[in-house]
């Protein structure tokens, strides 16, 4: 997810890095402290650290979109946030549902 070692996601979490391995392999239950804890550590909600193992039928738009920004950096998502917005004023101030193509149009801009 992040690349990040154990030792290093221990030390940022103020726990072992044998209780961060034992949570890793799922050989350890995490209380909710914990996964707020890893969360913090690795920059990401702790709903994406559970998405692989929650067990569902499909993810809502809402879910997929923070899932693609999780990794951006602070350039990307300052992106990201603009383009999102134009798309989203447009979409309030028209009584319409915004196309492919007005959203080009919206972007060429």
């Amino acid at each position: 997810m992040n690349n990040m070692s154990q030792e290093k996601l221990a030390e940022r979490c103020d726990l072992s890095t044998s209780y961060i391995g034992l949570v890793e392999r799922g050989e350890r239950k995490a209380s909710l402290e914990v996964v707020v804890k890893i969360a913090n550590a690795l920059d990401v909600t702790p709903n994406a650290l559970a998405m692989d193992s929650i067990k569902h039928k499909a993810c809502n738009n809402k879910d997929k979109l923070v899932l693609m920004i999780n990794d951006f950096d602070d350039a990307q998502l300052n992106t990201t946030f603009e383009i999102v917005n134009q798309i989203h004023s447009y979409i309030r101030k028209g009584t319409k549902k915004a196309t492919y193509m007005d959203i080009d149009e919206l972007l060429s801009d």
